[in-house]
């Protein structure tokens, strides 16, 4: 699944732009797209709870895995720029450094928001 999903994002990235640290970050992602979704598969057969020998109704650990398996892509995404949001910060760092710019007011403007 990880592997698939690999081949799936590759073609949407510019492999180019991306360093040694992106493709890690592109990895860990494919490796947490491929344990969630492994886990939604068992979770869709067999439901997200269980009977435990003693008679009592538990969550199934699969949910848990699931969660922070979803967690992890949704912010290994921002970082590659998979969001709209990101997308549109990158773009904006990018256009800073090229002559011409904004001479990093953008930038500074943003900072002044976070600061305040």
């Amino acid at each position: 699944m990880a592997k698939t999903e690999w081949k799936r994002v590759r073609e949407l990235l510019d492999l180019e732009t991306f360093n040694e640290t992106d493709l890690k970050a592109l990895e860990a992602y494919c490796q947490a797209y491929a344990k969630w979704k492994r886990c939604e598969i068992i979770l869709m057969d067999k439901g997200y709870t269980f009977t435990t020998p003693n008679g009592y109704e538990q969550q199934r650990p699969e949910v848990s895995i699931s969660n922070n398996a979803l967690s992890d892509m949704q912010s290994i995404s921002k970082e590659l720029g998979f969001t709209p949001a990101s997308r549109i910060r990158m773009d904006k760092n990018r256009g800073e450094g090229s002559s011409g710019g904004s001479n990093g007011k953008v930038h500074d403007q943003e900072m002044e928001d976070m600061i305040s």
